[in-house]
């Protein structure tokens, strides 16, 4: 990052902990919470949480683009400018997502698919209009990761500052004025904390679908960030098969991913995201560098396969 991107890279980051701060304040009274109740078996919250991740996060980057603080990088890691059909899917998934976030037990898995479907035909009417000779192709693979991107996100949203921790690596290797808006939501997901009466500890924000959703759709319209979806979709991938075999069902909530190992194996939420973010490593440096050799996207992908099924075997499994 240059010197004359540091600037609005802090005021981003700056603005968006100012929103997060007043959503809050603002919304810790009314039906955008969670408090566990719909599902103990695996939130372990004892106090209501604010789930304000996507409207902070939108509302920061809605605000820093009509600044025109940089904005082909801001919204689309300076590939291209933002469209109207990407400004509508990204408008979308915090939509659908908040819906889901305030429906008593949420949306049912057909209804959000079918969701998400719209969503995704907005991105790839996007990827049609902004490439050239192969848009059709870059239409289906755009319309593929983003269902992709927004389930993977979904479900690795499961611990304090996982998904948005991910989505800043990601982001921040191709497009850093992107992820500055992730690292200004972070600290209210991770560090700043609520004391519950039982004398546990909750994050002051949640992502909730809304932001799960959102940061999807971001990272989907990013073709630079794709590497980082590999650790969440294998993640994704093995946890289908266990529920599977256990008699449950892929989309089926539960305490299994590798983040609940880790944090069985006793590691605290913050070593437990730098954990994660060193198996994703790798499959990002291979996507950041991906110019310099062709098997150098390979090779990271390998490595972040190796990293997470020595994760995995290093780790508790969680019943």
């Amino acid at each position: 990052m240059s010197t004359g991107e540091l600037a609005p890279f802090l005021g981003v980051l700056v603005l968006t902990a100012l929103v997060t701060a007043l959503l809050v304040w603002g919304l810790r009274s009314t039906p955008i919470v969670d408090d566990g109740s719909d599902a103990p078996e695996r939130k372990t919250q004892r106090v209501p949480v604010p789930l304000v991740g996507g409207l902070a996060l939108f509302i920061a980057l809605v605000m820093t683009a009509v600044q025109e603080i940089d904005a082909d990088v801001l919204w689309l890691g300076g590939a291209h400018r933002v469209s109207v059909w990407s400004a509508y899917a990204l408008l979308g998934s915090v939509l659908v997502g908040l819906t889901d976030d305030v429906a008593k037990s949420g949306l049912r898995p057909g209804v959000k698919f079918a969701a998400q479907l719209v969503l995704a035909l907005l991105c790839a009417r996007h990827a049609v209009e902004a490439r050239g000779s192969d848009a059709l192709v870059d239409g289906g693979t755009t319309f593929a990761l983003v269902l992709l991107a927004m389930n993977a996100f979904n479900t690795f949203d499961n611990a304090d500052g996982c998904a948005t921790s991910l989505a800043a690596l990601g982001l921040g290797a191709v497009a850093p004025m992107l992820a500055a808006p992730l690292l200004g939501f972070l600290p209210f997901n991770l560090w700043l904390r609520r004391k519950a009466p039982d004398g546990s500890t909750t994050p002051l924000a949640y992502l909730g679908d809304a932001g799960s959703h959102l940061l999807g759709v971001l990272v989907a319209l990013v073709p630079g960030a794709w590497p980082v979806l590999a650790l969440p979709l294998l993640d994704l991938a093995r946890l289908s098969v266990v529920r599977w075999r256990r008699g449950s069902r892929p989309w089926i909530g539960d305490r299994r991913h590798l983040a609940h190992r880790l944090q069985a194996a006793g590691l605290r939420p913050t070593t437990v995201v730098l954990a994660l973010l060193a198996v994703a490593a790798p499959s990002v440096l291979g996507g950041a560098f991906a110019d310099r050799a062709a098997w150098v996207l390979p090779a990271g992908l390998g490595a972040t396969l190796l990293l997470f099924l020595g994760a995995l075997r290093v780790t508790p499994d969680v019943p």
